[in-house]
C-alpha cells in the first residue's frame, strides 16, 4: 500500500464538510443528522457552496473530511458537482494529504465510488456497525449484512485507503459473535478500523429508551472484556491501536482526526459545522432548512462564536490528546497554544495517576499518555483535569 510521503503540519488547516441527510436516523446517533423526507439535496449543496465561497476560498486544506449524515446519500452527479466546485474554491486536490468521505453500506455503489474517486476523494470510511441482522435492526440501521459485505468488497477493489466502523457492547452481545464480526471485517483488509463501545448520549432515542427501562445497557465487566478482546484481535491481525477506539495498519492513521485530537486548526462548513481557528470557536446554525434560508438571503449562517480561556483550552488538549494511546498530549504543543504547561497546571493529578499506573508522565518528558490499564479508565482520568475539579 506504500507509506505516506508527508506528515501533518501543526500550522496547517483541516476542512470538514457536513452533509446532514440519511435514509433514516439511528437511535444511538447524536450527530447533527436528519432522516431525508424529500428535502432538496441540490438546494443544500448550493447553499454549502455559497458558504464555501465566503469562508474557504483559496484555503488549500491539508486534510478534508466529508461527514454527516451520510455524504454518499447524495446521487453521483451531485457528489461530482460538489467535489468539482469545492476544488475550484479551495484547491484541496493539490493540497490535501487525505480526503475522506463517510458512507453507509446501502448508499455504496460503483457509480458513486467512481464519482468520488474522480472528484478527489482518496479515503472511504464505511459505517458497518455490525454484521448481525438483529443487531442492525435494533440500532435502526437500514442496511443488511450482505450490503455491508458488498460495500467492503467495493472499497477493497477501488480504494487504496479505506476504513470500517463497528460498534460493540450491544445488550446481551455474545463475545463470540463479536469476534466473528470483527474477524470477517478484518478479512477485507481495511487500512483502518474503528471499534466503538455503544454509548448513551444525551437526547438520543437510545438513551430515552434506557431511561424508561426499555433498553438495558451492557454489563461494564463485559464491556471491558470486549474492549480488551478487540485490541488483542486487531493486534494479532497486524493493526496497531493508536487511539482509544481506532486501529490502523502501519502509517494509516486517519490524518484528519489525528489533527483534531492534537488540537490543530480546522474550518467546518455546512449545517451545524464547527470551526476552531487561532483560538476562536465557531458553530453554524444546526437545522439544514434554517441554515439554507440564511445563506439564500445573503447572510452568515453563524449560530455562536466564542474564544475560550486558556484553562478551558488546556483541558481540551487533555480531553483530546489523552485518547492518543501512543503519543498522548504534547506539553510543548499545549504550551504554545495556551501559554500553560500541563505538568505545572496538573502536577498533583498527574503524579497521582502515574502512581496508580494509569498514565506515563514525567516532568522531564514532553509526552503525557495513558498506559494500557489507563486506556480502560479514560473517563475517570479525564475527570481529574476538569477546570472545576478540586486539586
Amino acid at each position: 500500500m506504500g507509506t505516506r510521503r508527508k506528515k501533518l503540519n501543526e500550522n496547517g488547516v483541516g476542512l470538514y464538510v457536513h452533509l446532514p441527510f440519511c435514509k433514516s436516523k439511528c437511535r444511538y446517533c447524536d450527530f447533527n443528522s436528519y432522516a431525508w423526507t424529500g428535502q432538496s439535496l441540490q438546494s443544500y449543496v448550493d447553499a454549502l457552496l455559497i458558504e464555501a465561497e465566503q469562508r474557504i476560498k483559496g484555503l488549500k486544506p491539508q486534510t478534508v473530511f466529508f461527514g454527516g449524515g451520510t455524504p454518499t446519500f447524495l446521487p453521483a452527479d451531485l457528489l461530482s458537482q460538489l467535489l468539482e466546485e469545492l476544488n475550484r474554491i479551495c484547491g484541496f486536490r493539490a493540497s490535501s494529504l487525505e480526503t475522506t468521505m463517510e458512507a453507509n453500506p446501502e448508499s455504496v455503489n460503483e457509480e458513486r465510488i467512481l464519482a468520488i474517486l474522480a472528484g478527489g476523494v482518496n479515503r472511504l470510511s464505511i459505517g458497518i456497525q455490525s454484521l448481525q441482522a438483529d443487531v442492525l435492526e435494533a440500532y435502526d440501521r437500514v442496511h443488511s449484512p450482505d450490503q455491508a459485505r458488498q460495500a467492503l468488497a467495493l472499497a477493497q477493489q477501488h480504494f487504496q485507503n479505506f476504513s470500517a466502523d463497528l460498534i460493540f457492547a450491544f445488550p446481551g452481545q455474545d463475545p463470540e459473535r463479536w469476534r466473528l464480526d470483527l474477524a470477517e471485517v478484518l478479512n477485507f483488509a481495511p487500512n483502518h478500523i474503528s471499534c466503538y463501545e455503544l454509548s448513551y448520549e444525551p437526547g438520543t432515542a437510545l438513551t430515552r429508551l434506557r431511561d424508561v427501562g426499555r433498553w438495558n445497557a451492557e454489563d461494564p465487566d463485559l464491556c471491558e472484556y470486549l474492549f480488551k478482546q478487540t485490541g488483542e484481535q486487531c493486534s494479532a491481525a497486524g493493526y496497531q491501536r493508536y487511539e482509544i477506539s481506532n486501529f490502523c495498519q502501519p502509517d494509516h492513521q486517519c490524518l484528519h482526526n489525528l489533527a483534531a485530537w492534537q488540537s490543530f486548526d480546522f474550518i467546518g462548513i455546512g449545517a451545524g459545522a464547527a470551526s476552531s481557528m487561532a483560538g476562536t470557536r465557531r458553530h453554524n446554525i444546526e437545522r439544514p432548512d434554517a441554515y439554507q434560508a440564511v445563506i439564500e438571503n445573503g447572510g452568515d449562517p453563524l449560530s455562536r462564536e466564542e474564544r475560550p480561556n486558556a484553562e478551558t483550552v488546556l483541558f481540551e488538549h487533555m480531553l483530546m490528546g489523552m485518547r492518543l494511546t501512543q503519543q498522548g498530549v504534547s506539553r510543548q504543543r499545549a504550551k504554545r497554544q495556551t501559554g500553560l504547561d500541563p505538568w505545572q497546571e496538573y502536577r498533583d493529578q498527574l503524579v497521582d495517576l502515574g502512581q496508580q499506573g494509569l498514565i506515563h508522565a514525567d516532568g522531564d518528558l514532553d509526552q503525557i499518555c495513558v498506559t494500557p490499564r489507563g486506556a480502560l479508565l479514560l473517563d475517570h482520568i479525564l475527570m481529574q483535569f476538569l477546570p472545576s475539579a478540586s486539586v
